[in-house]
């Protein structure tokens, strides 16, 4: 499937920082915890505007997940 954004791909944009928060929190490695970084970044940046691939979504879900 195609890149959606998060507004698209969650009923809230809350939810979508709550899970990159707790992935920020409990991320281990500097791979983790660069992938969280850049996110954060572009969500800054582009706000609920950020594509999210399904790669991407799965990366964020496993390390929230630790």
């Amino acid at each position: 499937m195609a890149s959606r954004t998060v507004e698209e791909r969650f009923d809230r944009v809350e939810e979508f920082n709550a899970l990159l928060c707790a992935a920020e929190i409990v991320a281990q490695g500097d791979w983790d915890e660069q992938f969280t970084a850049d996110l954060r970044d572009t969500f800054k940046r582009y706000g609920p505007h950020t594509y999210l691939s399904d790669s991407q979504l799965q990366q964020l879900e496993r390390i929230a997940a630790q």
